[in-house]
């Protein structure tokens, strides 16, 4: 019984070191980007790109389609989702 106890307990060491050490490692420097000697934080830069993109699409969905209902949800939401893209594939 006693061996039994001791495999646990170094499986849970072994266990609760591992978990500790992913935990923080995630303590490393802000995911910023340095131009002209400032830090902008990475997500200004999708929210630019996604702006530009979306303008971009804007134009390209009146000439297809003259009368788009809910313009508001639609380019809101390809706002967001470029944003989101550009953040999974940049950063």
């Amino acid at each position: 019984m006693q061996t039994v106890l001791s495999r646990s307990v170094m499986r849970l060491t072994k266990t609760s070191g591992i978990i500790l050490v992913g935990l923080l490692s995630g303590c490393s420097l802000p995911p910023s980007i340095p131009v002209i000697s400032t830090y902008y934080p990475d997500w200004f830069f999708c929210i630019i790109a996604s702006l530009i993109v979306t303008l971009i699409t804007r134009q390209i969905i009146q000439h297809i389609y003259k009368n788009l209902s809910y313009v508001g949800v639609v380019y809101t939401a390809l706002f967001a989702l470029y944003a989101m893209l550009f953040w999974l594939v940049c950063f």
